[in-house]
């Protein structure tokens, strides 16, 4: 959730701004534990959500394990060398398979309980003294099948049995990114952040840059808060989306400690998109902003209503990393004084929203996108279902 995103402009040409009379959701939405229940179950299990990257897994046998609210998740390259997502947990007697975060040279996964034995395409291939046992059938007691795609060189799974393919969520988001070939990026540094905040403050905080000019001095200086504009307002049906892009100031080049860079230009750029950084979250937990010289993601998973992880990903051209002056501390430690500001001001949102009497607030002009979140977020919840 770096610390902008889209909002400069404020309305879109043309646009009433009847919506501006509306108001924030009330503080307990931030609060609740049965909340955060309905939203892991309306959002996070029923979205497409950025999870890794390809190159993680490059071999038959490597793995990564993800936990998403109460969902423990195997992601694994099989003997094909296709990538395959599975519930982490043993048919037998629900135990979670694998500990570790990430591994590699699996040849099958092995329950720590009472050894059934798995193979890499999810079937059971051994369970012991079960011969006896009437109606039971190897085939029936599989691992669960989690939904797996591969798009921009990044991993993405969905929760849902019933999911619609990636391209019905993201579609025109992953249209925009197809001149630039993000898929050869390789991964710099991740940070990871533990914050005292729900998260949705911090998709809130994301969608504008109102907080700008008093909260990121840094940042203000290279991008003015009142440059660039919104230009994605996606919801679903056309894809959870939105954001825009931010210009820079003057002869500034990137969003580093100095706001110049001597790292080429991506390919893909073109003269008007190296004077810009473009800023999208993808609804419900990545924010994803494209720089001329580096790809900069993070990824926000609440472990409770007051709590979130982020981890914050940043990605580079193999050709810059391969010379021998490649140095990202520019680029990464802007952000993490940057991120920081967000992560304080968010805490203090969290602490705030807990007063008995505030019940909402109003939106300015400058928080267009966080109206788009907030009324996407109030009609999903609504609904009984999916």
């Amino acid at each position: 959730m770096s610390a902008l995103a889209s909002g400069r402009k404020g309305v879109r040409p043309g646009e009433p701004t009847g919506h501006l009379t509306g108001t924030t959701p009330d503080g307990h939405v931030y609060q609740d534990e049965g909340v955060l229940r309905t939203e892991l179950d309306r959002f996070y299990y029923r979205s497409w959500l950025l999870v890794g990257r390809a190159e993680q897994i490059p071999k038959t046998g490597d793995y990564l394990t993800r936990t998403i609210g109460t969902e423990d998740i195997i992601l694994l390259r099989d003997k094909e060398g296709q990538v395959r997502g599975f519930q982490n947990v043993c048919r037998h007697r629900g135990t979670q398979l694998l500990e570790a975060p990430c591994g590699s040279g699996l040849r099958s996964i092995v329950c720590p309980y009472h050894a059934w034995t798995y193979g890499l395409d999810g079937q059971l291939q051994g369970a012991g003294h079960m011969q006896a046992v009437q109606g039971f059938r190897k085939k029936d007691n599989g691992l669960f099948p989690v939904h797996v795609e591969s798009a921009a060189g990044f991993l993405w799974i969905n929760l849902d049995p019933n999911a619609a393919p990636l391209r019905a969520q993201l579609g025109p988001f992953l249209d925009r990114m197809a001149r630039f070939p993000l898929a050869q990026l390789r991964p710099g540094p991740t940070h990871t952040y533990d914050i005292e905040a729900n998260w949705k403050l911090l998709v809130e905080n994301y969608s504008e840059c109102y907080h700008c000019a008093p909260i990121h001095p840094e940042l203000n200086r290279i991008t003015p808060y009142m440059t660039g504009d919104n230009d994605a307002f996606f919801t679903e049906g056309e894809g959870q989306f939105a954001g825009g892009y931010q210009t820079f100031a003057g002869d500034y080049t990137s969003m580093t400690m100095t706001g110049y860079t001597r790292r080429s230009p991506l390919p893909g750029m073109t003269d008007e998109d190296r004077k810009r950084i473009y800023y999208y979250v993808l609804w419900p937990n990545t924010f994803f902003s494209l720089h001329p010289d580096y790809l900069m993601v993070h990824s926000t998973w609440p472990t409770s209503p007051s709590r979130s992880r982020v981890e914050n990903s940043f990605y580079f051209d193999p050709r810059e990393m391969a010379k021998p002056d490649f140095d990202p501390s520019d680029a990464v430690g802007v952000w993490d004084i940057i991120n920081k500001q967000d992560w304080h001001v968010c805490e203090l949102a969290q602490k705030g929203t807990q007063t008995r009497n505030w019940h909402g607030g109003r939106y300015s002009e400058q928080e267009t996108l966080v109206w788009d979140f907030d009324a996407y977020y109030q009609d999903r919840m609504a609904r009984d279902g999916p």
